[in-house]
This record gives C-alpha cells, structure tokens and sequence, in this order.
C-alpha cells in the first residue's frame, strides 16, 4: 500500500515538473524581451538626440555664415531657416564680457575694450556621444592674430547631462607699419570685435527664420609713443574665465616708435524674422 503511494506520488511530481519547467522559461523569456525591448528604446532614443544635435550644428553654421557674411558691410541682412532639432534655440545679448588689456607686460596696461558681445546657443537632449569641449569652428584661443584663423568660436558643453551648443565671436589683431614719424616707425594695430550684443533676447523652439543685420561699424582709437626700441606688444583677451595672449610685433628704431591702436566693432543684430 504505501510502496502503491509512493509511486503515484513520484508520478506526480513529474508530471507537475513539466508546466513549471515551461513557465520558468515563459518568465525568463519575458524578462529577456523585456530588457532587450528597453536596452532598443535607449538606443533609439539616444540616436535620435544625436540627429538632433546634428541638426542643431547644421543650424548654428548657418547662422554663422550669415553673421561672417554681412560682417562689416553697414545694413547687410540675410535670413537664415533654423530647422526643428528638438532643442531650444536662445539669444544672451549681455553676456560673454569681453576685456582686452594693452600691454607691453613690465611698463604699461591698458584696458582698451570691456564690454560683453553676446552669444547665440541651443539647449540641446543627452546624446549617446560626449561632445563636450568639441569645437566644430574655431579652437580654445579668446584672442588670434592669423589670418588664417576665423573668429568664430562654435562648441559644445555639457553639464547637468545637457548638451549646449555656444556660438559667439573672438577678437582678431593684426599689425601693419604705415610710415615714419620724426624717425619713429608708425604701426597700426587693428582689433576686429563683431559684436552682437545689439540683439534681441530670444527664446524660440521648433523651426524658425532669423535675420542677421549689421547695423554699424564703430572704431575707438588710440595712439602710443615709445622714446626707445620696442619689438613687441602684448593682447590679452579675456572672455568671461577664459583669457589669451598674442604678442603683436612692432617696427621701431633708435628713436622709439610709435603705435595707433584701432578697436573696430562691427554691430550685428540677430533677431526673428517673419517669413
């Protein structure tokens, strides 16, 4: 009797043991769907904020053609498309201060300019990739003095695991000797400032125009006598906590020399524009 029991017991088992096999394997293979189903939506989520910040960059480059193109020629616009990149597209006119102090670093400092240029920027999604620091126009220097260098300073930060893309301009000095005085070498030291602290404060989302006008060209100047030989001055521009210097070459004789200092500041105004 009891060995009749404990077979029918073992048959049971068995046979219960199949179900709760396969149901084992239903959850484990839900859990399965379940992880991969969520690793997929990060993915794509993540890839579609990284074509978003691409669109973005395609927009700020824009932008940033319009504003070299129009630079410097008093009442030029031009009307940029801003496409939908799914960020917020904003106008800081006051900020970005920038502060240039003239400088022969042992006898004299001048500040010659001090005053904020503004910056346009996108609020942009976390993207899989860290750009952060990346320049897409432009390097670290606050200051050139190369021809070949563009003032345009366009990159990207990330904090609070936001990206923003900045764009806003550096100042660009070149030197030129354009005749004598009294025996004294006349060099003219030119500083170009495009400003943009004439635009609006803007906030706007989704797709949009913007007109980018130069509205003027203002310049301060500033003359230096030296009574005995110099070959160099000093730049140094500062952009809010980042600061530059370039040391600008200078013509001069037994003499001295003397230098005329040129801040030229072309006004550019960057608002919405109704198309």
């Amino acid at each position: 009797m009891h060995q009749r029991n404990f077979k029918k017991l073992l048959h049971s088992k068995r046979a219960l043991a199949v179900p709760v096999t396969y149901l084992i394997l239903f959850v484990s293979l839900i859990a399965v769907i379940s992880a991969t189903y969520s690793y997929a939506v990060v993915k794509i989520g993540s890839r579609a904020a990284s074509i978003k910040a691409f669109v973005a960059k395609q927009n700020m480059q824009a932008l940033d053609d319009a504003v070299r193109s129009v630079a410097w020629s008093f009442g030029a616009s031009e009307v940029v498309y801003m496409d939908d990149c799914g960020g917020v597209f904003q106008i800081a006119s006051e900020s970005k201060n920038l502060v240039l102090n003239f400088t022969d670093e042992q006898t004299f400092y001048d500040i010659v300019f001090n005053s904020s240029v503004g910056k346009a920027f996108y609020q942009l999604e976390p993207s899989e990739s860290n750009y952060n620091g990346l320049f897409i126009r432009g390097d670290y220097r606050t200051i050139i003095n190369q021809s070949s260098s563009i003032m345009t300073q366009l990159f990207v930060t990330v904090t609070d695991e936001k990206q923003t893309l900045i764009l806003y301009y550096r100042p660009l000095a070149t030197t030129a000797v354009i005749g004598t005085d009294n025996g004294k070498p006349v060099n003219l030291i030119r500083v170009n400032i495009i400003n943009l602290n004439f635009s609006r404060e803007l906030l706007l989302r989704e797709k949009f125009y913007l007109k980018v006008t130069a509205l003027n060209v203002t310049t301060v100047s500033s003359q230096y006598m030296f009574n005995e030989s110099i070959s160099s001055l000093a730049l140094k521009a500062t952009l809010d906590e980042a600061s530059n210097v370039v040391w600008l070459p200078i013509s001069s004789s037994t003499e001295g020399a003397i230098v005329n200092l040129d801040i030229v500041i072309c006004n550019v105004k960057i608002e919405k524009a109704e198309v």
